[in-house]
C-alpha cells in the first residue's frame, strides 16, 4: 500500500492504466517508501523540536531564577559594604579634619570597589603637623582591613610610646605588621603589605621631615616640582630594618611650597585613545598644570583628568591623591 500522500499525487496526475503497470508499481513502491522515510523523519524532528522547546525552557526558567538568585545576593554584598565603609569611615581620618590643619588643601579619593586600601593619617601638635598616604596591598575587603590595622598601628606610635620621628614611625609600623599578621618576606603571594609617604612639617623651622617605603612624594614650588622618592620595599612584606633602615630626608618649606602625596592608582590607570597607563610623566604634567588654581579648581581638574583618560576602562586600583599647602 503507498503512503497516502504519494496515492493523490498519483491519482491527480496520471491514468489508472499508467498507474496499474508493473513498473510504475515497482517505481512508486520506492517512492512511498521514500515518503514514508521522509514523514518518519519530520515527525522525529518535530518531537525534537518539542524536546528541545521544553528544555529550553526549563533552562530560561533556571537562568531566570538563578539570576534572581545572583541579584539578590549582589544587592546583600553590596549592603554589607556599604556598611563596612560606613564602619571604615568611622575608624579612618575624615576629609573635614585635613582641611582643619591644612585650609588649603584638596584630597581625590576614589576607590575601585566601595571600600578602599587607600587612606590618609593625620597627628597634629601646636608646632608639627604629620601628613601620610598609606596604599595597602590589594583593595575592596582585604585593603580595608590593612588599612584599618595600619591606622591603629600609626596612632599607638606617636600617641602611646611618642614617636614623632617619621623614619621611626614607619620602624614600629613595621615591625607591628610583622609580628601580628603573616608576612613572608619570600611569598610573593603575601597580601600583608603597604606602601606609605610620611612627613613632619615643622611649623616654627619651616622644614619637614619626609619617609617613605614604597612611595614617593612631589613639592611644586615656583613653577619647579621636585620628586621626593622614598625607599624601595614594602612595609610588612620585604623591610628588614635591622638590615636596611628607613631612611629620612629633611627639606625647606617654602612659603608657596604645595606637597602632593599619591597613591600608585592614579598613575596605573589605563585608557585614553590606545589604552594605555596614565603614566608617571603624564601625572608630573598634571601636577605642573594645578600652579594658578585655586585647590577647589585643582581637584575638579585632577577628577576630570582622570575620567576623561578612564573614559569606560574598568579602574585598575583604589587611587588617592592629595594636595595641602605647607602650613
Amino acid at each position: 500500500m503507498f503512503n497516502k500522500l504519494l496515492e493523490r499525487q498519483i491519482k491527480r496526475h496520471l491514468k489508472n492504466s499508467e498507474f496499474g503497470t508493473q513498473e510504475f508499481q515497482d517505481l512508486f513502491l520506492a517512492i512511498s517508501q521514500a515518503y514514508d522515510h521522509h514523514e518518519e523523519d519530520r515527525q522525529l524532528v518535530e518531537r525534537s523540536l518539542e524536546l528541545s522547546s521544553a528544555e529550553l525552557t526549563e533552562t530560561n526558567r533556571s537562568l531566570q531564577e538563578a539570576n534572581k538568585l545572583i541579584e539578590l545576593k549582589n544587592k546583600d554584598l553590596i549592603s554589607s559594604l556599604q556598611y563596612a565603609k560606613l564602619v571604615q569611615d568611622s575608624l579612618l581620618a575624615r576629609e573635614s579634619s585635613i582641611r582643619e590643619i591644612f585650609p588649603d588643601s584638596f584630597i581625590f579619593n576614589k576607590p575601585k570597589d566601595i571600600v578602599s586600601g587607600d587612606f590618609f593619617w593625620l597627628y597634629n601638635t601646636p608646632n608639627e603637623a604629620y601628613l601620610a598616604t598609606v596604599d595597602c596591598t590589594g583593595h575592596g575587603v582585604p585593603g580595608a582591613f590593612m588599612s584599618v590595622i595600619s591606622y591603629r598601628y600609626l596612632n599607638q606610635a606617636v600617641r602611646d610610646h611618642g614617636i614623632m620621628k617619621p623614619s621611626e614611625i614607619l620602624h614600629y609600623l613595621n615591625a607591628e605588621i610583622k609580628s601580628t599578621l603573616s608576612t613572608k618576606a619570600d611569598d610573593p603571594e603575601s597580601k600583608n603589605a603597604l606602601d606609605i609617604s610620611l612627613v613632619r612639617m615643622d611649623r616654627r623651622k619651616k622644614v619637614l621631615e619626609f619617609s617613605g617605603v614604597g612611595q614617593k612624594m612631589i613639592i611644586s614650588s615656583s613653577g619647579e616640582l621636585q620628586e621626593i622618592k622614598g625607599d624601595n620595599y614594602h612595609i610588612g612584606q620585604n623591610l628588614d630594618t635591622s638590615v636596611t633602615p628607613i631612611s629620612s630626608r629633611e627639606l625647606e618649606m617654602k612659603p608657596d611650597s604645595v606637597l602632593y602625596m599619591f597613591s600608585d592608582g592614579y598613575a596605573d590607570q589605563f585608557g585614553g585613545p590606545s589604552e594605555k597607563r596614565f603614566g608617571s610623566d603624564r601625572f608630573k604634567q598634571l601636577i605642573s598644570s594645578l600652579d594658578e588654581l585655586s585647590f577647589s579648581q585643582r581637584k575638579k581638574r585632577v577628577e576630570s583628568t582622570f575620567m576623561e583618560w578612564k573614559n569606560g576602562y574598568e579602574q585598575v586600583d583604589d587611587t588617592l591623591l592629595i594636595g595641602v599647602k605647607a602650613p
